[in-house]
């Protein structure tokens, strides 16, 4: 014989429903939090953005004041070749820091740029996970609820046959124990009372195939008293009085 397959969706409808409350509870809260680390990591992007547009435009200004500043001294400094060449290898030195921090700042803006892509990798990836993640979950910890209840569901329906023997038990890990306890010490109770039933038919059948009986009236009082044991569980409660 092949073996007993497990089902975890015992009744979809049911476990597909809370579990889908689930996912979406958990997706709303991700996409608020994404939305903002998103709007941050977008702020962060933008003013990298504005950083190298002024560095750029603070190097094309250092340029062209290192050339006005050259012909500057070509003009005035001519006769004095050791002024002009020390100048030029100070502005030369300027242009070399200006490109520097212009390069600095790109490479800033382009690690920005990569760590917002890595965030909205991660998010995504991250959120289809969990998604998964709490199916899964969701399926499993509604079927430890779902499962005690389909069970009682079809041994109750044994039990209004008549079959008052309920050797099933629970799985461990199952919920709603106390629930099904609560139903066994019902069947218990009424194996008592269906037991006490019997007795009292068997021992009038006995007295009546006896001939112990001087009288129909004993075998009528045995039969009374079965009736009135019936009866007993018919009748509606009446609210206890204060």
């Amino acid at each position: 014989m092949g073996a007993k397959r497990h089902t975890y969706l015992i009744d979809p409808r049911f476990q597909l429903k809370w579990t889908a409350y689930l996912v979406v509870s958990v997706v709303v809260v991700m996409a608020v939090l994404g939305f903002v680390i998103a709007q941050t990591a977008a702020r962060a992007s933008d003013t990298a953005t504005v950083a190298v547009e002024q560095a750029k435009k603070a190097y094309e200004e250092s340029k062209s004041n290192n050339i006005l500043t050259r012909r500057t001294l070509e003009l005035a400094g001519g006769d004095n070749p050791a002024l002009q060449a020390v100048m030029n290898d100070s502005l030369n030195d300027v242009d070399v820091q200006s490109e520097k921090n212009l390069q600095e700042v790109r490479r800033r803006q382009e690690d920005i740029a990569r760590d917002r892509r890595n965030i909205q990798l991660l998010l995504g990836g991250s959120g289809v996970m969990l998604v998964v993640l709490l199916l899964l979950m969701g399926i499993v910890i509604t079927h430890r609820v779902v499962g005690p209840v389909h069970k009682m569901k079809r041994l109750l329906r044994r039990v209004s046959t008549g079959r008052l023997v309920i050797e099933d038990r629970l799985r461990k890990g199952d919920e709603l124990e106390d629930l099904f306890d609560t139903f066994l010490q019902m069947t218990y109770s009424l194996r008592a009372q269906q037991l006490a039933r019997i007795a009292t038919l068997d021992g009038t059948l006995r007295k009546a195939e006896r001939g112990d009986t001087s009288t129909p009236e004993e075998v009528i009082d045995g039969m009374r008293a079965l009736r009135a044991q019936l009866v007993l569980g018919l009748e509606p409660r009446r609210p206890s009085m204060r």
